[in-house]
């Protein structure tokens, strides 16, 4: 292996995705913890090379739900003062734009389905975003949305939701879009959303998505996910 990233799994039916194959296929291992009930932060996590933050079920200000979301924000800041990555995707972005002074709000700007996310004139100089065909359809599946951390940089913008994507500092991305989500993963999520939302229109809003348009939206999380990983085994 040449690399390790330490990843916090928040719900089962959120995994890592895209990430996890781009990481298999750069010989990079994963550690991944079940922190969907809280869990206990490892004492050497900051040996990874790099951390990853996916979403879940919870608020990103639940601290009563996972106990270990003080310590993981304190970790996140500890990674990047170190200069090594860092990425969350959707409550995993929310956590960092909270751990980096943004205000997360409930209930705000909630989507589903794939939206077109564009990019801000920043992400043409982002190591992670540039020279990537924008926009795109990006997966979306969240309720709450937050405000832009003081020192952080706009990256990727949609609507009604305004802040999808952005850097604090050289090394710490959050993305409030499911760059990660594979074409698997998005329709069971449009089959879960049926169930759990009474939305029986959820399936077919995914799946007509997935005939048209998945190329473009899996070329871009594969790459945002490659480019990431390399600078995890740099």
């Amino acid at each position: 292996m040449s690399g390790r990233v330490l990843v916090f799994q928040h719900y089962p039916g959120s995994p890592a995705g895209l990430f996890t194959e781009e990481a298999a296929a750069r010989g990079i291992g994963f550690d991944v913890i079940d922190a969907e009930t809280g869990c206990t932060i490892p004492d050497d996590a900051m040996a990874s090379d790099g951390l990853l933050i996916l979403g879940g079920a919870m608020g990103a200000n639940d601290d009563h739900v996972c106990a270990h979301f003080p310590d993981l924000l304190e970790l996140a800041r500890a990674f990047g003062s170190a200069g090594k990555p860092v990425l969350g995707v959707c409550l995993g972005g929310q956590l960092l734009a909270r751990a980096f002074g943004g205000r997360v709000h409930s209930d705000r700007f909630g989507e589903f389905g794939f939206r077109p996310t564009r990019a801000t004139p920043a992400a043409a100089e982002d190591p992670l975003l540039a020279g990537l065909e924008l926009p795109v359809p990006l997966m979306q599946w969240h309720d709450d949305s937050f405000d832009l951390p003081p020192e952080a940089t706009l990256l990727l913008e949609g609507e009604p939701c305004p802040a999808q994507g952005f850097r604090v500092g050289d090394t710490v991305w959050g993305f409030q879009c499911h760059l990660e989500v594979t074409r698997t993963d998005a329709e069971a999520w449009g089959d879960l959303r049926a169930r759990i939302r009474n939305q029986p229109e959820a399936p077919e809003l995914v799946r007509r998505h997935l005939e048209d348009g998945w190329p473009a939206t899996e070329a871009f999380g594969r790459a945002v996910a490659g480019r990431w990983l390399d600078l995890c085994r740099r």
